[in-house]
């Protein structure tokens, strides 16, 4: 029993198979078999022919991260002129305060008072910090999980 099958094709479509075929030295047979892999494998629909191949997914999923690290950056940066340059120059006045003693007009109260300000400011860059490490650490673990099964669906064919 002879377990071939024949596909009716027209003319157009021989011509884009034999020249497919040619370019990658397969017979017919062998490259409609490997189409059918590689549709299976990738899960892309032939139908639409403009969906991204995995190279083109990956480049996408490396953009995303690069622009991740961009706005971490960004926020960092900015945590540091909002918060962490206005401690800074707290904590510079509290010392020479300090240095100076208490001639500067300070009670100890006053001191404790500025001081605990400082710690509560640092206290809350600190967590905005770590929620933004979070956060970023999460989508670098998304991407690069996407990216690996990009690249093991890209390797099996």
């Amino acid at each position: 029993m002879d377990d071939r099958k024949t596909l009716s094709i027209s003319l157009g479509t021989h011509r884009q198979l034999k020249t497919l075929g040619d370019q990658l030295d397969l017979s017919h047979k062998d490259l409609i078999a490997v189409m059918l892999q590689f549709f299976a494998v990738t899960k892309l629909d032939p139908r639409y022919p403009k969906a991204d191949s995995p190279d083109i997914m990956l480049k996408k999923l490396a953009d995303k991260v690069d622009a991740l690290d961009k706005r971490f950056i960004g926020f960092i940066r900015e945590q540091e002129k909002t918060l962490l340059k206005p401690i800074q120059a707290d904590v510079q006045a509290l010392r020479q305060a300090s240095e100076s003693g208490l001639s500067a007009g300070l009670t100890p109260a006053q001191l404790e008072e500025q001081l605990t300000g400082v710690v509560e400011a640092v206290q809350t860059l600190l967590r905005l910090s770590f929620r933004a490490a979070l956060v970023d650490n999460a989508l670098r673990s998304e991407y690069k999980q996407q990216a690996d099964q990009l690249i093991a669906q890209q390797n099996s064919l």
